[in-house]
């Protein structure tokens, strides 16, 4: 492992990885220090916010990027549904109330933080961390994120729908579909997109899931999460992709996918699916290297729809993304807690 910290704005080419020679594929393990818990997110630094805020807000419009968080009514990935009960405060008539949450912190929009997602042949989390280290103390808690000032910067939408739909594109949310690299890269090419030279933006992908969900009836829904495999669209499993996503060193990446990349990974194999017939050369999917190998937070299930209404309206597609996760020590993942400001 490297022992010495790179800084956070040097540029380092894909071909260097792993930085770890020991470790498992495409690894960048001891790029801010081996004692590292932020990963990507070191790209944020003050001066990177700061000029994310001269330049992105002009209007001060705000816009929620939160799905409500009983959405999906029926989760899907065998996880359950939110539970929120309203207790009152003293005997009837008194009119003050406390309320109660139990939900599992991935069932709507969500960021998987560095505790959800290791190298499963490997066994290792972010930085080399062992799954004893995991369980036996608070290393890369989602409370890591949100003392460091949350996922706070420019943020970047690629419009997928909107240039699917005007490209005669089949585009299916709720089917295991991959989005192409190449798609995207001619999204980036048709709205005149650039992103930051330093690094440090914040990308999200818009696949049309949140309004393909609000479509659906409750029935519908409790079918679709009832299906033997949890299929979504999502970005293409390659290592062209994480090429693309190394060289335009994002600190973040979100959808409104449910697992950003495609779901299952491969299009219904397991995660003991052959690497290799996955398309990732010794790991399974995205999730593997951006969490567990880079430090790189995913968000998930974003609502990206009436971002996707403002951005038009404003004929840009860069704003300021201001994100704090909840700050639960040790904790996995977190919903985000997201506006994007003009």
């Amino acid at each position: 492992m490297a022992s010495q910290p790179v800084l956070a704005t040097a540029t380092l080419p894909f071909s260097s990885l792993p930085l770890d020679p020991l470790g498992p594929p495409y690894n960048a393990w001891g790029r801010y220090g081996s004692s590292d818990q932020l990963g990507t997110l070191n790209m944020l630094v003050p001066s990177v916010v700061a000029a994310a805020a001269r330049t992105e807000i002009r209007t001060g419009t705000r816009v929620s990027l939160d799905w409500p968080l009983n959405k999906p009514l029926h989760p899907s990935y065998g996880r359950d549904r939110l539970k929120h009960v309203i207790r009152r405060k003293g005997p009837e008539g008194r009119v003050v109330n406390d309320d109660l949450l139990e939900f599992n912190t991935q069932i709507s929009s969500q960021w998987d933080g560095l505790r959800h997602y290791g190298y499963l042949e490997a066994k290792r989390y972010y930085n080399n961390t062992t799954d004893e280290q995991l369980h036996s103390s608070l290393a890369l808690g989602i409370d890591v994120i949100a003392s460091s000032g949350g996922i706070t910067g420019r943020g970047i939408l690629l419009d997928y729908v909107s240039w699917a739909e005007a490209n005669s594109v089949q585009l299916d949310p709720l089917a295991s579909t991959s989005i192409p690299l190449a798609h995207l890269q001619r999204v980036i090419a048709s709205y005149n997109i650039t992103f930051s030279p330093g690094g440090g933006d914040i990308l999200f992908i818009r696949s049309g899931l949140t309004a393909a969900f609000n479509k659906l009836d409750d029935s519908s829904q409790h079918m679709l999460s009832k299906r033997p495999t949890a299929d979504f669209a999502g970005v293409e499993a390659t290592p062209e992709v994480l090429k693309w996503l190394w060289d335009s060193k994002f600190a973040a990446v979100a959808g409104d996918m449910p697992a950003f990349e495609r779901s299952p990974p491969g299009g219904g194999k397991s995660d003991a699916y052959p690497a290799e017939e996955v398309g990732l050369e010794g790991v399974c999917c995205l999730h593997e290297v951006l969490l567990g190998g880079w430090g790189c937070p995913i968000g998930e299930m974003f609502d990206l729809e009436a971002l996707a209404e403002m951005c038009k309206k404003e004929a840009r597609w860069s704003f300021f993304v201001s994100s704090v996760p909840l700050k639960v020590p040790g904790g996995v993942a977190s919903p985000p807690n997201a506006i994007a400001i003009f």
